[in-house]
């Protein structure tokens, strides 16, 4: 007997992957020699852009340019220590216009308010998960002497960000490495109103946007799994040098404005940020090689196993909704399936970070070539937007004043714990910000429930606590089996209202579809001298 009653998963049990590789892996890092040589590496690519007058050279943005930024690491008889790699730079928020939002300091007004006196760096947010890094849209990592391409992850800083916020806690976003990323987690509504406000020029001892110290510093480590393995062989006989390419994100993919809409009041055009872009400048691929003795290359296993995903794409378009997918590989650890509106991707006026689960979700089943598993039954939330409560209240007549919760009318208990396991390889999550207050926060913002303040300005729809929840299984178990899907099925049904008008679910969310983002855990391997990946 299990948390979820005498029900078991049906898993087939899979101890190849076991804690081996893991182990092996950890063991050849820290044999590897101790010379190292620091390096800093410029783009290969440059796309000049315009700031306030300045011309940014070695400055990169989506907008009106190339919006990729690609790194050349050479080929030599070196191992590019891969724990090392940071990708730095500074960064740059500019109106629409392409002027700085700039405020003097006579002029600063409360970060925090609501009213006709909102500044431009209150109305701009970012994620709160993985903050900078959702610049990224993809990732492409190919060899220098063959271009194959050796890793493609797309949707990067969707996925990123949902991995991120069900890795790190409250007190993870007040630390470093986090804060170096402009990540803060439940405190980014107020920390990215900070960063995007800039001084004036008049205001620092700098020459101008130019100036090399202008800007906000940012150091993050890149979430790729090749990038994340073992140390990598860069000579001729194995990778021959690597090619990285990051494709960036649209504005409009970053960015996202503080309110969904105000209320009655008619001040919807305050929190408009449509135009606004992102500036990256003096970019770099930061890290280290080692120096391998004779011994050391003797030693080297030129074999790399990693951790991957594939993410696959689909449409929740009724109230009886089934997707499925044939992925296509070997060693499956499980599935993360989450779920959008179809108008919240790249859109300044939706936070496409927001992971929720399906509207008015009901239940679902998953399965695996058209057979309940690994759970046998149907995951049910008890209650749902469909029951009417003993008392009489529904979620849209509850505030959240006075410590109400509209969260614990909706029985998402079973859901939430078999989404954690998938987002920690079977375990219980230590560390996260996944919590039922979060979730509540993101409700209470569904429904546009009122903060209780009075005020005729008060703003609704509050995006600054996205939800870190969708639908997902976890084969793992926190012991390493696997589910092998070639040539063999995934299956999702979904019992929600979506698409239905209902009464009962959010009025700006009840007519749409949703698009399915779902994420396919598996292990791969990847042969340095043939450059063959089995996954």
């Amino acid at each position: 007997m299990n948390e979820l009653g005498s029900r078991s998963p049906q898993i087939s049990y899979n101890y190849e992957y076991s804690k081996l590789y893991e182990n092996k892996n950890i063991l050849l890092y820290y044999r590897m020699p101790s010379k190292k040589l620091n390096f800093s590496l410029s783009p290969i690519n440059d796309n000049p852009v315009s700031v306030s007058g300045t011309t940014l050279v070695n400055g990169f943005t989506h907008k009106n340019g190339f919006p990729t930024i690609k790194f050349s690491i050479p080929a030599q008889d070196l191992l590019l220590d891969t724990q090392s790699l940071y990708l730095c730079g500074q960064y740059i928020l500019k109106k629409a216009g392409g002027d700085l939002p700039q405020t003097a300091t006579a002029s600063r007004t409360n970060y925090n308010n609501n009213n006709s006196a909102l500044e431009d760096c209150v109305k701009a947010n970012f994620s709160n998960w993985n903050g900078i890094q959702s610049v990224i849209d993809k990732v492409v990592v190919q060899s220098k002497k063959s271009q194959q391409e050796l890793q493609t992850i797309i949707n990067y800083s969707q996925y990123d960000a949902l991995k991120m916020g069900h890795a790190h806690n409250t007190d993870d976003y007040r630390q470093s490495p986090m804060m170096r990323s402009f990540a803060s987690g439940d405190k980014t509504g107020f920390t990215s109103r900070h960063i995007n406000n800039m001084p004036t020029i008049a205001e620092t001892n700098m020459s101008g946007v130019g100036d090399k110290f202008y800007g906000q510093f940012f150091s993050v480590k890149l979430d790729v799994a090749l990038l994340k393995s073992q140390m990598l062989h860069l000579g001729n006989a194995f990778c021959g040098g690597l090619l990285l390419t990051l494709h960036l994100n649209p504005d409009a993919g970053f960015f996202h404005q503080r309110f969904k809409k105000l209320d009655g009041a008619g001040n919807s055009a305050l929190q408009a940020i449509d135009g606004f872009q992102y500036v990256l400048k003096n970019v770099k691929l930061e890290g280290k090689y080692a120096v391998p003795t004779a011994s050391d290359l003797a030693s080297y296993n030129p074999v790399v196993q990693m951790d991957s995903r594939v993410n696959l794409m689909n449409d929740v378009v009724s109230s009886e909704n089934s997707n499925t997918y044939t992925p296509q590989l070997q060693q499956v650890k499980g599935f993360v399936n989450t779920f959008m509106d179809d108008d919240q991707q790249n859109n300044y006026a939706q936070n496409q970070y927001n992971y929720r689960i399906p509207t008015g979700l009901v239940s679902y089943q998953q399965g695996k070539n058209n057979i309940r598993f690994p759970y046998d039954y149907d995951t049910k939330l008890q209650p749902s937007s469909e029951t009417t409560p003993s008392g009489g209240n529904a979620i849209t007549s509850l505030t959240a004043v006075g410590g109400l919760m509209p969260q614990v009318l909706r029985g998402d208990a079973e859901l939430r714990l078999q989404f954690a396991r998938a987002m920690t390889g079977g375990m219980l999550p230590s560390h996260t910000s996944a919590t039922m207050e979060l979730s509540n926060k993101s409700l209470v913002a569904d429904y546009d429930v009122d903060s209780g303040n009075g005020s005729a300005t008060v703003s609704l729809g509050d995006q600054t606590h996205p939800d870190l929840l969708g639908v997902a299984t976890d084969y793992m178990n926190n012991i390493g089996q696997l589910q092998n899907f070639v040539n063999q099925d995934y299956e999702l049904k979904l019992s929600c209202g979506v698409n239905t008008g209902r009464a009962t679910l959010p009025s700006d969310r009840s007519s749409k579809i949703q698009i399915q983002d779902t994420y396919v855990k598996n292990v791969a391997s990847l042969d340095l001298r043939t450059l063959q990946k089995v996954q």
